[in-house]
C-alpha cells in the first residue's frame, strides 16, 4: 500500500490480493481468440518462451468436449514433455483437459470476452495452477 501511495497518493485502492507463489511445473499456455471466421476458438500448448520461441500450439473451435481436449494435447510437438522429462514431473493430462473444457464452456456462454490468456499454467503431477492470466472483453458489448 505504502509502494501505490508514493506512484500516486490520490489513487483509490480498495485493498490487495496476496496470493501463495506457486512452485514451478511444466509452463502451459492455454488461450482464446475470436477469429474472424470461425468465432471463437480455444488454444493449447507449451507456454512461458516455449510458446515466443517455439509457436507450438494447437486450436479448436468452440465449443470442445474432452477427446477435442485430448486431441489437442497430442497434436503440440512438445507433448513428451507433458509426460515428464530430466527428472521434471509428467503434467496431470486429465486436469488439463478439464480446464480446456472449462475454458471452452466459459468462452461459449460469455460472448463479450474477446480474448483469454492463461501462460503460464503450471502442471504438476496432480493439478495445475495459472500463475497469470489476461482477459480482454469486447469493446462492441
Amino acid at each position: 500500500m505504502k509502494s501505490c501511495r508514493a506512484y500516486d497518493s490520490k489513487a483509490n485502492i480498495e485493498g490487495v490480493s496476496v496470493q501463495p507463489m506457486a512452485r514451478p511445473g511444466t509452463e502451459i499456455i492455454m488461450g482464446m481468440i475470436k477469429d474472424k471466421s470461425f468465432g471463437p476458438v480455444v488454444m493449447f500448448g507449451l507456454g512461458g518462451i516455449f510458446v515466443e520461441v517455439l509457436k507450438d500450439v494447437s486450436f479448436r473451435i468452440v465449443p470442445i468436449d474432452k477427446e477435442d481436449a485430448v486431441q489437442m494435447m497430442e497434436e503440440i510437438q512438445g507433448k513428451k514433455l507433458l509426460g515428464g522429462y530430466r527428472g521434471k514431473e509428467a503434467a496431470d493430462k486429465e486436469t488439463l483437459q478439464k480446464m480446456l473444457v472449462k475454458l471452452s464452456d466459459f468462452v461459449d456462454a460469455t460472448p463479450g470476452i474477446e480474448e483469454i490468456d492463461m501462460n503460464p499454467v503450471f502442471a504438476y503431477s496432480e493439478g495445475a495452477a495459472v500463475v497469470d492470466a489476461r482477459i480482454i472483453l469486447s469493446s462492441e458489448e
